[in-house]
């Protein structure tokens, strides 16, 4: 069970007989929609079936080096060829405060901080410094783009892929408006007023049946305690969304509106307490953090599309109990799969490219199961960390082949997924 080459889903001879609702993703439903048909396939495919479908494998089958080419990363892991070291490139992909101070001026980073902590606006000469500063620093990074990034309500928590964010890409570019010319050029540019905020569709989204055509609109601003960030040559920007009227229809205004209430009461509470020094005396505000985890099953895409319960609920339907149910501690903090250990490796690089501290990562106690988890942060910053995760582990699952499950409890019997 142990040897990182012959790691199984369900190559137990005591369970993979009876843990069909584990392994159901991982079986054939018979035509009569019966009990779901169970074969014992492997988690890492034998070399002949790396690069296509996963084949059903017998304990008797032996496994050999990998003979995919070099050029992809999965070959480079399974080759021994040296991946390049992720921590070279962290932070390099986000405008925190130390690039705010090289690209905006130390004066600017210091309004612009006093803002957030009191929620004020900003002036125009400032507003005007970030985004130039803001604009500069993304196209030195490959940014072609922007997009204001918020999460609307869309009730799929559990379902596959988890929360989404959403976003529409713009391209920095604007008409020149000052040529007189009758078809009038453009040019790349990035004004202000495209930073902080934004108009898009919010009837579309769950919204409270605002379908009236002059309350149809919705409007995004950025969350300036959440920093922007680069993606796929992408400068996404964290946002509220919020209705005409000022209601919020998203996840974040909450839990900012929560924050504020935390912070103002905390306040209160300190000055009644009386707590002494110096620190708690001048004490002008208090922050919320938060450390999330995520753990989650890897299984075979090729056998995932073969459940309809799974692709429509992120998690099985039918099949039978296992007989150990949680018992099955043997695959806890053991070797990943080379398949799993690549796909975990590309996403532990691109997150700390965009600044996020991702610390952990490891096998978790059900078989398929595994966990990335970062350093703590400021709660805004954390939970948008948290849904760009499960973003761009499912995309770069779907390049290997894989898909990731990040429902609670995507099988029953066995181990769910802690967060």
């Amino acid at each position: 069970w142990a040897q990182a080459q012959k790691i199984s889903l369900c190559s137990c001879s005591g369970i993979h007989r009876s843990a069909t609702m584990f392994t159901s993703p991982l079986t054939q439903t018979s035509p009569a929609l019966g009990a779901p048909k169970v074969q014992s396939y492997s988690f890492v495919a034998p070399p002949a079936a790396r690069n296509g479908a996963y084949a059903p494998v017998t304990s008797a089958q032996q496994y050999r080096p990998s003979t995919a080419t070099a050029a992809s990363p999965t070959a480079a892991v399974a080759s021994g060829t040296k991946v390049p070291d992720a921590l070279t490139k962290a932070s390099t992909k986000v405008f925190n405060e130390a690039i705010m101070s090289k690209y905006c001026g130390q004066r600017v980073v210091q309004v612009f901080k006093e803002a957030v902590r009191t929620g004020a606006e900003l002036d125009q000469p400032t507003k005007a410094a970030v985004a130039k500063g803001l604009f500069t620093w993304a196209r030195e990074n490959g940014a072609t783009s922007f997009a204001h990034w918020f999460f609307p309500c869309r009730m799929g928590s559990g379902a596959v892929g988890g929360t989404l964010g959403a976003f529409k890409a713009d391209t920095f570019i604007d008409l020149v408006w000052s040529s007189d010319a009758t078809i009038k050029p453009f040019e790349s540019t990035f004004p202000a007023e495209r930073l902080f905020c934004g108009e898009t569709d919010g009837s579309s989204f769950p919204n409270g049946g605002l379908r009236a055509t002059h309350t149809a609109a919705a409007f995004t601003m950025w969350d300036r305690s959440s920093p922007c960030f680069i993606l796929d040559n992408v400068l996404r920007i964290p946002c509220c969304f919020v209705t005409h009227y000022g209601k919020c229809i998203d996840l974040k205004t909450p839990l900012l509106r929560s924050s504020d209430a935390v912070s103002r009461e905390g306040i209160r509470l300190l000055l009644n307490m009386g707590v002494q020094g110096a620190k708690a005396r001048s004490a002008k505000t208090v922050l919320s953090y938060v450390g999330w985890e995520q753990e989650f099953f890897v299984i075979p895409a090729d056998l995932f599309k073969k459940r309809p319960d799974l692709m429509a609920c992120g998690r099985t339907l039918v099949g039978q109990l296992p007989k150990r149910n949680q018992q099955m501690d043997l695959n806890y903090f053991g070797p990943m799969p080379n398949k799993v250990s690549t796909l975990l490796d590309i996403v532990e690089a691109k997150m700390l490219e965009i600044g996020v501290p991702m610390a952990v990562k490891h096998n978790e106690v059900a078989p398929g199961q595994h966990e990335m988890s970062p350093i703590f942060c400021v709660a805004s910053a954390s939970c948008d960390n948290n849904v760009c995760f499960m973003e761009i582990c499912t995309n770069e699952a779907q390049k290997l082949g894989l898909v990731v499950l990040f429902h609670e409890k995507p099988f029953a019997g066995i181990n769910g997924n802690g967060k």
